[in-house]
Parts: structure tokens; C-alpha cells; sequence
């Protein structure tokens, strides 16, 4: 798989890949070695049969949850607590 993921990246940042014909896409696809389902595929502009092949899936969701709720206390500074130690040494 991480061959077409590399020709996939390939082809998003090379602007001649990007804008080629079939002739030239289907050359380059070929010099990639990549499996003719992909092949077919990538040359159809076919997302939803690429994603079959490789058994990828686009609906993924990430979420991000705070771990405190934003009304909890916030902790004393640090810096503070270990000025407060060292006087308390020093006394």
C-alpha cells in the first residue's frame, strides 16, 4: 500500500503528474509497479473504487476532549511553591 500512497503524493506535488495525460499518467503508473486494479483506478479518477482496493475508508474522525473540565481549580505556580520551600529552609 505504501506504494500508492508514495505515487499518490507524488502526483499531488509534481505539478506534470498532476496535470497529465492518460498517456503519460498510465506510463508512470506503470513505472511504479503498482497493481493494475490500482492502476485502473488512479487512471479513472475512481476514489470510491481506490478506496475498495486498498480497503481504506474516508470518514474518519478524530475528537480532542479537554481532560479537566474548564472549571477546575488551576494549580499554584510552581516557580511560587519553590520560592516558598526555600524560605522555609532558609528560615
Amino acid at each position: 500500500m505504501s506504494n500508492v500512497i508514495d505515487f499518490l503524493n507524488r502526483m499531488g506535488s509534481d505539478s506534470r503528474l498532476r496535470h497529465a495525460d492518460a498517456a503519460l499518467l498510465a506510463a508512470a503508473l506503470q513505472q511504479a509497479n503498482l497493481d493494475p486494479e490500482l492502476q485502473a483506478a488512479v487512471l479513472a479518477g475512481d476514489q470510491q473504487r481506490l478506496e475498495a482496493v486498498l480497503g481504506a475508508r474516508t470518514n474518519v474522525i478524530c475528537g480532542l476532549s479537554p481532560a479537566e473540565p474548564d472549571d477546575a481549580p488551576e494549580p499554584a505556580d510552581d516557580d511560587e511553591e519553590i520560592r516558598a520551600l526555600q524560605v522555609a529552609r532558609a528560615g
